[in-house]
């Protein structure tokens, strides 16, 4: 996860005036996380959550967004011998708000490997790398797939018969992380945990794939 949960702690600790309000802008309309976590797109965008509590009731709305967002423009410049020619800044500002003593930090990343090019130690999101394919780009293997949806569902299914669904998108993740999808979870690899129909959260060692709509 990139230094999402640094810019929110040190965006607490440095402003100081009172806000209730957020600023938001950016897709994911219907992700509201509790915890730092990841929200992926089959068309491979990811929207990744810092949540952190504060105690000091004085922060600004604008203070706090320009922070985020001097911040933002640093990481970008870093990320520019990635970014190669592309119109989308590798990260841009979602939403950031301040209430009862929980602030939020949402970042939309254009693409999966700038989500994951600078790692955070403070964060419960500890992605080292994350992909986001079509069926047709995925390399299944051997890999050992359970039905996360529908009869078949908490039995094996081989990896050969799941290849045949071109339709679907392949979450490939290694680190652990708590991911929500924008289409329901079909199929998870060993390790993986559902938390709900479009929710999973990966282990920590190894490679997981989430298999979704």
């Amino acid at each position: 996860m990139n230094r999402i949960k640094n810019t929110c702690l040190c965006a607490l600790a440095g402003l100081a005036v009172f806000c209730t309000a957020a600023c938001t802008r950016g897709p994911a309309q219907a992700f509201e996380p509790t915890e730092d976590s990841l929200y992926i797109t089959g068309s491979g965008q990811v929207t990744s959550a810092a949540i952190e509590t504060y105690e000091k009731d004085y922060y600004t709305e604008e203070g706090l967004k320009a922070f985020v967002e001097e911040n933002l423009a640093a990481f970008n410049q870093d990320a520019a011998s990635l970014a190669g020619d592309g119109e989308k800044a590798p990260a841009v500002l979602n939403a950031c708000t301040l209430a009862d003593g929980t602030a939020s930090l949402l970042i939309d990343f254009s693409s999966p490997e700038f989500m994951a090019a600078y790692p955070d130690e403070e964060s419960g999101v500890q992605v080292k790398a994350l992909s986001i394919l079509s069926m047709e780009e995925a390399e299944l293997g051997d890999v050992s797939l359970t039905a996360a949806a529908g009869k078949e569902k908490g039995t094996a299914v081989p990896a050969d018969q799941v290849k045949k669904k071109s339709k679907l998108h392949v979450a490939v993740v290694e680190g652990p992380a708590l991911l929500e999808t924008d289409g329901a979870i079909q199929y998870i690899s060993d390790g993986v945990t559902l938390t709900g129909e479009n929710g999973a959260r990966t282990p920590d060692g190894g490679v997981s794939y989430i298999i979704f709509k």
